[in-house]
């Protein structure tokens, strides 16, 4: 059997004068800071990162070590060319459709249009062709997607061992219906398996790096014969324990690991193969087990020296000063925390468990230890007032005025579907959700309405949230113009439409 994976690109977001700013503002601290070893060429490299799809690439290494052949469709620009990703993704896939048994997309609520869209240009040309979809999109609304797209089949929640299971059935004729974690119609009827429990992340094998070419002409590629990294995502953990009520990844409420030597050969990969040389730990909440955050940034540690790191984490009340210390002295150069609110009662709402003076006491531990901290703020909190808004952008420009916070991301919440947030809208005062799938990407426009504010109000105290941290940042590091001459080439290209994977 030789199947297809598709990662259909998210639209490009069109940014006004404002978000722009912010932009260049945001990607320019960082480059001061984190990324002050990166040159040239490693910033000129960023406009390759869009393809890196983690979810499907290590899909893919589970499954041809079980002796499935598997070809990886993945959007890029080519040399940040301003060009239409989905238009030129379809092209190569129709091109080779006929060599697939299967094609699966995945997705997230964001690029589900853009999926669908796809889909159903191959089924016009390619009828027989089964088409599959995951992502959390698909099974949050599996009876919506399967009546109003044309995916046969939708996989629920991990994937790996529920497609392995379903593609030997496909390839043998057999039912589907014992299939844990798939939904599919028949017979006019919608049909949802059980869901399966989540796997051992640590029996898994090296993500499939080497797929990331399948599809890309030397061209393409800028004339490289391989897609360099030179800031990779890993996860050596997954899982949070956190209750956001608003968050994508509520289904991953435990912290889980990959198993460690394995997690050595990933960024020993990378690095040698890659040209990787800054790594993000995505953990969502990497300090949550102390001991293995400390072995973690031991490992980190004792590889190259001109490699750094940075990890996401919520807040630990255990954490001490000396944790701190043991992760500088391992070259972690910055912590990524989520705060959301300045306002205790609204993190309380939010299931955010965290206390604003813990929050403060980290942020002074790293940086008295010399670890730069980029702290996560929203505009738009559950049952948020002008009121908390207000304190939440001055307590922002407060923490980076004093230090407390070397750079800062401001995003307007979007109440994915699947999540408390949406699905029991009543509980948080929403009287309108935006029914357009595409605009949840949390920044082009607001995706809901409260009894406290508007589009309007929302659209306005994001604007304002950024202006802030452009001032803030204006009086810190200096003008635009004076920004522009400092970092000359050092400076990433950042289109909307891959400014997450690199920053």
């Amino acid at each position: 059997m030789k199947v297809a994976f598709v990662a259909p690109p998210v639209p490009a977001v069109p940014l006004s004068n404002m978000q722009r700013r912010y932009y260049f503002y945001l990607f320019a601290s960082r480059a001061f800071t984190v990324f002050n070893h990166l040159t040239g060429q490693d910033f000129s490299r960023f406009w390759m990162l869009e393809p890196v799809h983690l979810g499907l690439l290590q899909l893919i290494s589970f499954l041809e070590q079980h002796e499935i052949e598997c070809s990886f469709f993945g959007p890029i620009s080519p040399e940040g060319n301003d060009v239409d990703r989905e238009e030129m993704l379809l092209r190569k896939i129709l091109n080779r459709a006929d060599e697939f048994d299967v094609i699966g997309f995945s997705s997230i609520t964001a690029s589900y249009r853009t999926a669908d869209r796809m889909a159903r240009r191959i089924r016009q040309e390619y009828p027989d062709i089964p088409l599959i979809l995951g992502g959390n999109h698909a099974w949050v609304r599996h009876e919506e997607v399967l009546r109003d797209s044309v995916f046969d089949i939708l996989v629920h929640r991990e994937g790996e061992q529920t497609t392995l299971e379903l593609l030997r059935a496909m390839e043998r004729n057999r039912p589907i219906d014992g299939i844990a974690g798939i939904s599919f119609i028949r017979d006019g009827k919608v049909l949802k398996t059980p869901d399966r429990p989540r796997m051992d992340r640590s029996l898994l094998p090296m993500i499939g790096y080497e797929h990331l070419e399948d599809n890309f002409s030397s061209e393409e590629l800028g004339g490289d014969d391989r897609i360099s990294i030179p800031i990779s995502r890993v996860t050596p953990l997954t899982g949070c324990t956190n209750d956001c009520v608003w968050c994508a990844d509520f289904w991953k409420p435990k912290v889980t690991g990959q198993n460690p030597d394995r997690f050595r050969a990933e960024v020993t990969y990378l690095m040698e193969r890659r040209n990787s040389r800054f790594f993000y730990l995505g953990t969502h909440d990497f300090l949550h087990h102390l001991d293995r955050a400390m072995e973690i940034a031991g490992l980190m540690g004792s590889l190259r020296p001109e490699m750094h790191w940075e990890a996401q984490t919520r807040v630990n009340p255990a954490a001490t000063r000396e944790h701190f210390r043991r992760l500088r002295e391992a070259d972690c150069r910055c912590l990524h925390v989520g705060v959301e609110s300045a306002n205790q009662d609204l993190l309380r709402v939010m299931g955010k468990n965290i206390r604003i003076p813990e929050v403060m006491r980290m942020l002074e531990y790293a940086r008295e230890e010399g670890i730069e901290t980029h702290t996560y703020w929203l505009v738009g909190s559950p049952l948020e007032t002008y009121e908390t808004a207000r304190q939440t952008i001055e307590t922002m420009s407060q923490w980076l005025r004093t230090g407390l916070s070397s750079t800062a991301e401001i995003n307007m919440l979007v109440g994915y579907p699947g999540t408390d947030f949406y699905e029991h809208r009543q509980n948080y005062g929403i009287t309108w959700v935006d029914p357009d799938y595409s605009h949840y990407d949390g920044r082009n426009q607001p995706t809901f309405e409260t009894k406290y504010l508007t589009k309007r109000d929302f659209e306005y105290l994001f604007h304002r949230a950024m202006d802030e941290y452009c001032s803030v940042m204006e009086e810190i590091i200096g003008s635009q113009e004076q920004v522009t001459t400092k970092l000359g080439d050092r400076f990433p290209n950042f289109d909307p439409a891959f400014m997450e994977a690199a920053f």
